[in-house]
């Protein structure tokens, strides 16, 4: 531990020695630089509405606009944050469902629990990591974006809720700069087609609007023989102005489907000793190409909530509907008094739909099984006929989203006064935020084989090809529905001071926190699922929600978090600064799991304080900007992390609840270098995480230490992660690039299990056929790299399917495989 905090000290005494040595050098020349990129401003992070200087603020903050974010060829959202120092993201389940971390901070369950996923300034969820409703999946990317800033650290423990690692936001276009765009795009290698449009301006001198969006069809990018993507986005603006300020409402309608990928049979080796490496592939079934869903498996039933047969199609994947209303309200009321006031009210429903492999099974280990469907339907199912050896056992996630919908309101009072020779603003905000969950869970069970054209097995008992309808993992309990809501009411208060090259900043957030609703719960019995008029087979032992409630959410809970702050500017193009802060994130559905309540809402051990997990961070950097390097200019941002998280949270696969405490220390860098006609940007974060505390909450709510953890690495998180960007232009040419990595890390708390590091190239290249006309050309992974990010946790580390007592089998998510498209792209 002692190393770990040496380290700390001595590249933090690097990150100020740095700029204080470029001093003498940089006073020469900053009469001469160019002040237009120090003018950038960013509106995330900070107290002020007007934003606030990247090299004038005491946190880390970075943006990229909507030409940086097509350059990476992103393919779903999660692709974009890719680009973004400090964050981590698993950029593997489709569409949405991402697992994101920062600077650390783990990722322990689904989603991204510490970082807040806004548009516009607002949380698209209150909470980041529900389950089946992670945020990134109710947004997507395409010509109406503006830009994305996020921060990482520093104010966001103060400045939203449950977003204490950071806020990533994705900021729309208004039409202020008129102009407008349509793009066509096509997949060469796959079946895709996308067409995104839209155009912005002045209605008169005193009002401009922007309207615009996307549809897309097919996304077939793992060759399931159908399309994986459908839907698209409308997103419209209109901006008012007045003598003192401004009002721009915002309207939204999301409604689409993305494929859902989950983790699926692949191969491991094991050395023995219960260590292992996951592999990429098993046989010929490849992780990044390939999965178990095709026209033969798509198909399949439940039962829901209400005792109702459900048909369910995969092809409906990630099946999500928004409907958005927002208004944004910014004006100066005179004698340094101004009013910034957001608000959103959004209506959310959709359905989840996935396979989750979480087990294999041996041809002779299910006689009298037969192919259900494909070339084979009927035959026995044989070891010499099965390809690649195994059946796979596959848990559908079907899961109805009723009700998400909520309302957000951020309101701030500012007052700018002159004090002791500098400006004093005072901030007194606060934050308002309700949110419905409402979703009707019935899984099923289906055996398919291991192959990228799987089929269904039809096994003893099974119906219409369905191993078990609504009994995943053999479970009489997978019928069970959520109704809750939650509400969180945010006082806050900031302070800014800014005299010379001095800036001080300190806040505090006061959120409380109120839940209320139920879980019931489900159990075996009889349904006539193929309505035969006879109970055979599984038929016997369908999950059926019989309205019994499992637990139940009513608490209030409070919790402050603080921050202070503050930057020093040597010049004009360098400073440093230096941030300690203190936030939380709250736990929401998932804490009706581990056991913090009983089934009558009685606390049992940890009481409400497992519903509030706390984050103390600590950062110093430094900042340079439009530095002149070899007749180029370039900007340098360096900041070293330290923090300490306590966490209570589940993970559903298997059921596992846990306690927590981790550190984490790093460095994170951003750099961005012009010279000419050559660009560059790139990421580049080191982290050093431990478990420093581990415990497991038992069924009567108690906890039980688990002393084998500590000193471990939390799952999943990687030592490096980097990404770099270079582009050039030349005539009516131009080629970019994007190498974005990451070094091994463990699929497992208990370290025993190793995914191995990987990266990526992308490739872009445009042709200008007229001034407005543009050919374009993409390739994502231009190496078809197969990547593990998620793979077996413990208690599933994988299985010995040919009797020689190692672990051969285990189940690993991918990175997508190699794809390509060409776009046609037309500006006005």
């Amino acid at each position: 531990m002692r190393s770990r905090h040496y380290l700390f000290a001595s590249v933090a005494t690097l990150a100020f020695a740095a700029p204080m040595a470029a001093h003498a050098q940089d006073n020469a020349e900053a009469a001469t630089e160019d002040r237009a990129r120090l003018d950038t401003i960013v509106v995330t992070g900070t107290f002020s509405s007007a934003g606030q200087n990247k090299i004038d603020s005491s946190i880390s903050v970075s943006s990229l606009d909507l030409d940086e974010v097509q350059g990476a060829v992103p393919r779903n959202t999660a692709e974009v944050l890719r680009q973004l120092p400090g964050i981590r993201t698993e950029s593997s389940s489709g569409g949405g469902n991402s697992n994101i971390n920062v600077r650390g901070i783990p990722i322990s369950t689904g989603g991204a629990k510490y970082l807040s996923f806004q548009e516009d300034g607002l949380p698209v969820l209150l909470f980041g990591d529900s389950n089946f409703a992670p945020a990134d999946g109710f947004f997507k990317v395409d010509g109406t974006l503006a830009r994305v800033e996020s921060v990482r650290g520093g104010t966001a423990s103060t400045l939203t809720t449950n977003g204490a690692g950071g806020i990533v936001n994705f900021i729309g276009k208004t039409g202020e700069i008129a102009g407008g765009s349509i793009a066509l795009n096509y997949g060469l290698d796959h079946d895709d087609f996308r067409i995104d449009a839209e155009y912005g301006g002045d209605i008169s001198d005193d009002m401009y609007y922007h309207i615009g969006g996307h549809f897309q069809q097919g996304g077939d990018f793992r060759d399931s023989g159908y399309d994986a993507i459908s839907g698209g986005q409308l997103r419209t603006s209109l901006t008012k102005l007045f003598d003192n300020g401004k009002i721009t409402v915002t309207g939204k309608w999301l409604k689409k489907s993305d494929a859902a990928y989950f983790p699926q049979l692949v191969s491991r080796t094991d050395d023995g000793n219960g260590n292992g490496t996951v592999g990429t592939s098993l046989g010929s079934f490849d992780a990044a190409d390939h999965s178990i869903y095709s026209n033969y498996t798509r198909f399949g039933q439940g039962v829901d909530g209400q005792g109702n047969l459900d048909n369910y199609d995969l092809a409906d994947g990630l099946n999500h509907e928004v409907k958005s209303i927002a208004a944004h309200a910014n004006f100066d009321l005179g004698d340094g008094f101004t009013f910034d006031n957001k608000a959103r009210y959004q209506i959310i429903s959709g359905e989840f739909l996935g396979g989750f492999s979480n087990g294999v099974t041996l041809a002779e280990d299910i006689p009298g099984s037969t192919y259900y469907n494909g070339p084979n339907a009927g035959e026995a199912v044989t070891a010499a006929n099965l390809p690649n050896g195994v059946v796979s056992n596959v848990a559908i996630f079907n899961v109805d989203l009723e009700d998400l919908n909520n309302f957000a309101n951020d309101m701030r009072l500012t007052k700018t006064i002159d004090f002791n020779g500098g400006t004093l603003d005072v901030v007194l905000g606060h934050f308002f935020m309700s949110q419905s969950f409402k979703q009707d869970w019935h899984w099923s069970e289906i055996r398919t084989t291991t192959e990228n054209d799987a089929v269904l097995i039809s096994t003893p008992g099974s119906v219409n090809g369905i191993h078990g309808v609504n009994q995943a993992f053999g479970w009489d309990g997978s019928n069970r529905n959520y109704d809750l809501e939650a509400e969180v009411s945010s006082p806050f208060i900031g302070i800014n001071y800014a005299t010379g090259p001095l800036t001080f900043d300190a806040s505090v957030r006061m959120d409380n926190m109120k839940q209320n609703g139920i879980r019931t719960e489900a159990a075996g019995g009889d349904f006539d699922v193929n309505n035969d008029g006879v109970i055979t087979g599984s038929e016997a032992s369908v999950s059926l929600n019989n309205g019994t409630v499992g637990a139940i959410a009513n608490l209030e809970v409070d919790h402050t978090a603080w921050s202070v702050g503050a930057n020093y500017l040597i010049t004009d193009n360098v400073s440093v600064f230096g941030r300690a802060s203190s936030g939380a994130s709250f736990n929401f559905d998932r804490a009706l799991d581990f056991g913090v309540r009983d089934a009558g809402g009685a606390l049992n051990d940890g009481g409400d304080d497992a519903y509030v997990d706390v984050v103390d961070q600590y950062e110093i950097g430094t900042k340079w900007q439009d530095l002149n390097i070899a007749s180029g200019s370039a900007d340098l941002y360096a900041t070293v992390f330290f923090s300490e998280t306590e966490e209570s949270n589940l993970t559903i696969t298997p059921p596992s609840g846990r306690v927590r405490e981790y550190e984490a220390m790093g460095l994170e860098l951003e750099g961005r270098y012009n010279v000419g006609n050559f660009d560059l940007f790139a990421t580049m974060t080191y982290t050093d995480a431990e478990i420093t505390s581990a415990s497991n909450i038992a069924n009567d709510g108690s906890l039980v230490a688990d002393t084998a953890l500590t000193g471990n690495k939390p799952q999943r998180q990687a030592d490096v992660i980097w990404a770099i960007s270079p582009s050039y232009s030349f005539d009516r040419f131009r080629i970019g690039a994007s190498w974005v990595g990451t070094t091994d890390s463990y699929a497992n708390d208990s370290n025993t299990l190793t995914q191995d590091g990987y990266s990526v190239f992308n490739l872009n290249a445009a042709f200008s056929l007229t001034d407005s006309l543009e050919l374009g050309i993409n390739i994502n992974n231009l190496t078809d790299e197969a990547g593990i990010t998620e793979s077996a946790n413990d208690g599933r580390d994988g299985w010995d399917t040919n009797g020689d007592g190692l672990l051969d089998t285990t189940i690993g998510r991918s990175i997508q495989g190699r794809t390509a498209s060409a776009s046609l792209r037309y500006t006005f």
